[in-house]
């Protein structure tokens, strides 16, 4: 039996339960699903019913045997009968629910109980009206041309053209029509799909809804296309610092040297490995700019031996390898950590990190990806694989094309549904794949990536920040939110209450990748002084929820100076797991240098990126191909970038000989 819960955790309330005579399960199984729908299934040896659900839609579909009777329970509200239409109004909470039995159906009614054969048909559908719908009556008419129309299958399907930056997503349904004329569907939008839909889209005209996401607008069709603006990432910033004021080349050649000789861990888990990766793959990259090779090689060397250890496996290992599970078609990772194989939780934070060293490693040791990139490929399509008919891995396992952004919890074991806390770490692993689709040359990944990043920028900006303020409820303290919940959002960690930690778990890492953190101006300025009340980041306290280092690295998109400033105050701070101080100290110094991302303008190359600070422009990218580019940005400028590096505008290229007459020389030093 179907039980229809209003809001809270599963349990609170079942207002109305819809389910067949002689019914005898507790058992739901799935027996369908598609990209944003589900077929859910109840069946013993006698009777079965089918229920579809799906994302945004206001009605569930429902299938049952020809002979079954169809039962529904009212526990609460009125419930009255016109015709084939059942109508339980205010069933919980003022909410109003229709069953749509088949044209020519009757329903009978004993107490609360109301049955029908549906004059022998085999469907039926539910809607939930709009809260407060003052015409019950005549909305449950206007509703019941789309009540016949049931969805069958669901596709997301996307595009990135590379001249102008567009990621164009296209949303189709397939449709079944049980009865009537009408072969339109109802769809609900979310805010971060009828914000952003195409110029050439169907847009919302119809209904709306209130939803934990915010408003739902209905869209009368079967497809929909939303378009986005990729702009940019980069995978480390450029060696600018020596433009910032107090910058001290050899203060930074000793922090790189804290670290260079670093080991990994003899005994660690897949996350806690790839986040002390990351700290030297930072930490690598400021050495090559440096032109410290000697430490740039050792810490390659440390990387690339572990990540190899992982990529392998020898009789009798134990440790830093994977496995594939058939039984959850997974990979796994052990050591595990954070329910990474028991729960299939956070493949795409965990993987990330690897997916970033092994665009690192191929870098910086061309010709790596021909022998263990299968390997890494391997670990995309675990965590996203783009191909449908993937006989190994299910498509699109963390990312939800349709709610547009990423879940964590692989059994979604929680009452509140699925959940993500740390989108930093989600973004992360879309940079991942951005940077390895472009340095391995593999368009299909590198997109992907993009898809994602993008997409998921724009839900991140909706449901974990609400920057355009429509979404979160009148309550909700803060200005973001740690944990989006399948029902509800909270500002808790798995770890601690402590409001320092919802703030970084959002900014955490910091890279290259980041910088959509710095997009919108007004909200990151907003959330820095909201962050500057609520935590003690101003005054120095030592707290190691309070990641000193990621909190700079995010005020250095506002205000660069101020953030060098910090920086400079605290020196004796403890530095959270994975940071490295020259990461900080360079970007804090190079951000100072260039200035604010100017996310106004974009390029045709994914590698790149555009700062502006007091009438200066600076233009970066990094070019991992093979030969000479020109990166076209859209205000026109054109930047010529060699092979294989990384250029600005405000590079010097210079080379000469100093020469003089000796005797003009030697006469000046007589003076």
């Amino acid at each position: 039996m179907l039980r229809i819960f209003l809001e809270g955790v599963i349990g609170d309330s079942a207002p109305i339960q819809v389910g067949l005579q002689g019914l005898n399960t507790d058992k739901t199984t799935v027996s369908d699903y598609s990209d944003w729908t589900v077929t859910m299934n109840w069946k013993d040896s006698n009777h079965e019913m089918n229920v579809t659900s799906g994302i945004g839609m206001p009605f569930l579909y429902f299938e049952k045997d020809a002979n079954d009777v169809v039962e529904i329970k009212v526990n609460s509200g009125t419930a009255s009968i016109n015709d084939e239409i059942l109508i339980v109004e205010n069933a919980s909470d003022g909410q109003d629910f229709v069953f749509y039995a088949p044209s020519g159906s009757n329903w009978v009614q004993s107490g609360n109980l109301y049955t029908s054969t549906l004059n022998g048909k085999d469907y039926w559908s539910m809607a939930m009206l709009p809260q407060n719908t003052s015409s019950v009556n005549s909305t449950a008419q206007d509703l019941k041309k789309y009540a016949y129309v049931f969805p069958t299958n669901t596709t997301t399907s996307w595009s990135y053209t590379e001249n102008n930056s567009k990621v164009t997503t296209t949303f189709q349904v397939e449709t079944d029509i049980k009865e009537g004329s009408n072969s339109n569907m109802l769809l609900g939008l979310l805010p971060h799909q009828w914000y952003n839909t195409s110029s050439n889209s169907p847009v919302p005209s119809a209904y709306t809804y209130s939803s934990v996401r915010g408003e739902l607008k209905m869209l009368e069709g079967n497809s929909f296309i939303v378009e986005n603006t990729f702009k940019g990432i980069l995978p480390t910033i450029p060696y600018l610092a020596n433009y910032s004021a107090g910058f001290s080349p050899s203060n930074l050649d000793a922090k790189i040297s804290q670290i260079e000789n670093d080991g990994l861990a003899t005994w660690t888990d897949s996350y806690n490995e790839g986040q002390v990766m990351n700290r030297l793959i930072q930490t690598a990259r400021i050495a090559d700019q440096t032109g410290n090779i000697e430490a740039r090689n050792k810490m390659i060397a440390t990387v690339k031996q572990r990540l190899e250890d992982w990529l392998t496996y020898t009789s009798g290992e134990v440790a830093f390898l994977f496995y594939y599970n058939d039984t959850w078609s997974a990979m796994l990772g052990y050591p595990a950590g954070h329910g990474q194989d028991n729960n299939i939780n956070d493949h795409h934070f965990h993987w990330g990190y690897f997916i970033h060293a092994a665009a690192f490693m191929e870098q910086f040791e061309p010709g790596w990806a021909s022998k263990w990139g299968d390997m890494i490929n391997i670990l995309i399509r675990d965590a996203a694989s783009y191909d449908r008919n993937d006989t190994q891995f299910p498509f699109l396992r963390n990312f939800s094309p349709y709610a547009g952004h990423s879940w964590a919890n692989g059994f979604a074991t929680f009452p509140q549904g699925n959940d993500q806390e740390s989108t930093s770490e989600s973004m992360q692993f879309a940079s991942s794949l951005i940077h390895w689709g472009t340095i391995t040359e593999n368009n299909t990944i590198r997109d992907l990536g993009i898809y994602i990043y993008t997409t998921e920028q724009t839900a991140v900006e909706e449901y974990w920040f609400d920057v355009y303020e429509r979404n979160f409820k009148a309550n909700q303290q803060y200005s973001l939110v740690s944990r989006v919940w399948g029902n509800s959002y909270d500002n808790g960690t798995f770890w601690t209450a402590d409001i320092a930690a919802s703030y970084g778990i959002e900014m955490y890492p910091i890279h290259g990748g980041s910088f959509y953190l710095g997009h919108n101006q007004q909200y990151a300025q907003k959330l820095w002084t909201e962050i500057s009340q609520n935590t003690g980041v101003l005054s120095k306290e030592n707290n190691d929820n309070l990641w000193h280092d990621t909190y700079w690295k995010y005020l250095s998109m506002v205000n660069p100076q101020e953030a060098v400033n910090l920086y400079n105050a605290y020196p004796e701070r403890n530095l959270k797991f994975g940071i490295s101080d020259a990461q900080t100290y360079h970007w804090l110094h190079s951000i100072n240098a260039m200035g604010v991302i100017d996310a106004t303008i974009t390029a045709d190359y994914p590698i790149a990126g555009v700062f502006k600070q007091n009438g200066e422009t600076t233009y970066v990218a990094h070019n991992y191909s093979d030969s000479e580019i020109t990166v076209n940005f859209s205000d026109g400028f054109k930047l010529t970038v060699p092979e294989n590096q990384m250029r600005t505008n405000r590079d010097i290229d210079a080379s000469g000989v100093l020469s003089s007459r000796f005797h003009a020389s030697f006469s000046k030093w007589k003076c």
